[in-house]
């Protein structure tokens, strides 16, 4: 655990599942708007904008232009991935409760800066960047994933005909891909919607909240990098890739170095199938060792990225590692329970992110 991360809740598998959308765009954001969206020709809409009704209609809504989107894309670079923070997500989860119980979708809706709501939540002092999103009337995790990647918005093109139905600029998007972001917390609201709400709808009221720390040692500050990912069986979806209901609780990760043989690291995923292990002291020029020794999956290797940013003093950053391990299961063995919390609701009123 680094040093100041309050201990909290583990993510639930929605959550787990929003934050291995995010590293999945952050290591491929091309690829990631395929996943989203459908072109029938390289910035040309297919007749179906989206194979989720919820992204196709909110495409058609703000009449975002095929070819502007594919334009903004295409210069897009990726990033390091992001670790999960317990402590983030309980800054994010309070202030989601706060847009439902206020009925609105703001960033100042309390006295707070932002820099203080997520130290109120328990992350550290010694934070170096922080950033917000939010989305108060979401369909889905997915749908709110793609709400953030594509960025629609920025003048209605149904209702008042002008804007390319892309915010400008696209500063969701930016923020899920800035490289010097190296945690987040995804806070669903956690109390009920009251029926009389007119903007902050849900069913999912979403506030994300990307951070990044340091630690001093009395000469160097450093940002030490997180090992994340998850172990999973792909036994709902069969498409290698985390779906809710998937991940495997409790399994060991342990992380030597891969030359001596010592263990450097080591920890266990959450009950979501989801780990965030702080690789504290670990340097680059090193070949390190990931194994998953229960799963009987083949061990993974990693080397650190080292670089120095300036924040006022040089900063020593060791970008985060991502590795998953997924599981096949033997023939005839029990799946893992369908997680049927993802099913599309009808949409109450049109607005939206901010």
């Amino acid at each position: 655990m680094l040093p100041g991360v309050a201990v909290g809740d583990d993510p639930t598998v929605e959550q787990q599942y929003m934050l291995e959308l995010t590293n999945r765009f952050r290591s491929d954001p091309q690829g990631e708007l395929a996943k989203l969206v459908n072109f029938s020709s390289p910035g040309v809409w297919a007749p179906t904008k989206s194979n989720d009704p919820s992204i196709a209609y909110a495409l058609n809504f703000f009449g975002t232009s095929a070819s502007d989107l594919a334009t903004q894309f295409s210069s897009l670079t990726g990033a390091p991935p992001l670790a999960w923070s317990s402590a983030l997500n309980v800054s994010a989860t309070t202030y989601s409760n706060l847009m439902v119980t206020s009925d609105q979708q703001s960033h100042t809706l309390d006295v707070n800066s932002l820099d203080q709501r997520i130290i109120n939540g328990g992350y550290s002092a010694n934070w170096l960047n922080a950033g917000e999103n939010l989305f108060a009337s979401a369909q889905s995790p997915f749908h709110s994933h793609a709400a953030f990647v594509v960025d629609w918005g920025d003048g209605n093109g149904a209702t008042a005909g002008y804007g390319n139905g892309i915010q400008s600029p696209a500063g969701h998007r930016d923020l899920l891909l800035d490289a010097s972001m190296k945690e987040i917390g995804i806070g669903f609201q956690d109390i009920s919607i009251p029926g009389s709400n007119a903007t902050a709808i849900g069913p999912y009221v979403i506030t994300e909240y990307l951070a990044s720390q340091f630690r001093y040692d009395g000469t160097t500050y450093f940002s030490d990098a997180i090992l994340t990912g998850s172990v999973y069986q792909d036994t709902i979806l069969a498409d290698a890739f985390y779906t809710p209901g998937e991940g495997l609780a409790g399994e060991a990760i342990n992380v030597y170095n891969d030359t001596t043989g010592i263990l450097v690291a080591s920890g266990f995923s959450n009950s979501a199938g989801g780990f965030n292990i702080a690789l504290t002291g670990l340097t680059n020029g090193v070949v390190y060792r990931v194994e998953a020794p229960d799963t009987g999956l083949a061990a993974k290797t990693f080397t650190l990225t080292e670089h120095t940013d300036d924040y006022g003093v040089p900063v020593l950053v060791y970008d985060n590692v991502y590795e998953s391990f997924a599981v096949v299961p033997e023939p005839g063995s029990l799946l893992l329970c369908l997680f049927a919390g993802l099913s599309l609701l009808g949409f109450r009123s049109r607005h939206h992110l901010c």
